[in-house]
């Protein structure tokens, strides 16, 4: 079983390696309690994610072309005309909300079709015909397993606690349009078919911009007895701006610096700054801006410092 492995215990604590799950059937997260949680107060932070689909009809004109929308771990969404629907339509979406540079607004686009969860509201927009439902995204999150999700959604966070042995409740998982959270010890990542990298990559964002899973409860035991767990069988990793790739310059008042930005320097010319004036001023290995070092510029600097 691949597993968080305790990743926020104290160093001394007790792997979970040596720990065993089994599967339980009370699962908290589990019940139907979000047929309204499109309109709920969300003092979690977990209210208004939908689960998009694309619409795979061969025609054109409105009432084509867009997305269907359903309420994240709900049995029915609210429409634009107020009505209850297992899944509503969406004509349009309005990609740019998200604030994502284009290279990434494709690629979240493109995603539509493998499980796209988003947040946002539904407003209306007005055509020719009449209002029709536009989705105004705030969040677009990305399905990283090759898997099909099952069981509730849940964003995952950092609980603070920290234990001296396993399984610690280290986890807190609340459950998306749904007040209802619990404490866990651990997720099983074996069911998503993630590989290692991924899981690592999942944990990381865990910190950052945030980590959403599917799955069922299990438990895990271990020195410190028996505690609650997930089994993950799909996972949502927030889409991001790309960083901006970092551009060099060459500065200082006799060109002998190689920085991000410009810099000031006092402007006594030494002989060795004249070699820079053909060297290559770029990101290096480290990520740093720097003289790309040369034979001929090593030369170049001894020969003018003797």
């Amino acid at each position: 079983m691949i597993t968080s492995r305790l990743l926020f215990t104290l160093a001394f604590a007790a792997p979970l390696a040596a720990a065993c799950t089994t599967d339980v059937a009370d699962d908290e997260l589990a019940g139907d309690d979000v047929a309204q949680g499109d309109a709920k107060a969300d003092g979690a932070g977990t209210a208004t994610y939908y689960r998009l689909s694309p619409d795979l009809r061969a025609c054109s004109g409105p009432g084509c072309g867009g997305v269907y929308y359903r309420l994240a771990n709900g049995r029915s969404t609210r429409c634009l005309d107020g009505s209850r629907a297992p899944q509503c339509y969406a004509e349009t979406v309005d990609w740019a909300a998200l604030g994502l540079d284009a290279a990434t607004t494709d690629q979240v686009r493109g995603a539509i079709a493998h499980d796209l969860l988003i947040r946002a509201t539904v407003r209306a927009a007005q055509s020719e015909l009449g209002p029709f439902a536009e989705l105004v995204p705030s969040e677009a999150w990305l399905a990283q397993g090759p898997m099909t999700a099952d069981g509730p959604l849940a964003r995952i966070e950092d609980s603070g606690v920290r234990c001296i042995q396993a399984p610690c409740p280290s986890l807190r998982e609340r459950k998306l349009n749904s007040s209802a959270s619990a404490m866990i010890a651990d997720l099983d990542w074996d069911p998503s078919g993630a590989t290692s990298a991924q899981i690592g990559d999942a944990l990381d964002k865990m910190h950052g911009p945030g980590l959403i899973v599917a799955g069922d409860r299990t438990t895990v035991t271990g020195p410190g007895g028996e505690a609650k767990a997930r089994t993950v069988t799909q996972f949502w990793l927030r889409a991001a701006a790309a960083t901006p790739a970092r551009t060099c310059v060459v500065t200082g008042c006799s060109g002998q610096i190689c920085a991000d930005r410009q810099i000031a320097s006092t402007c006594e010319f030494l002989p060795e700054y004249a070699c820079y004036h053909q060297a290559t001023c770029e990101v290096q290995d480290d990520g740093e801006c720097g003289w790309t070092q040369t034979d001929e510029l090593a030369a170049c600097i001894a020969d003018a410092q003797h």
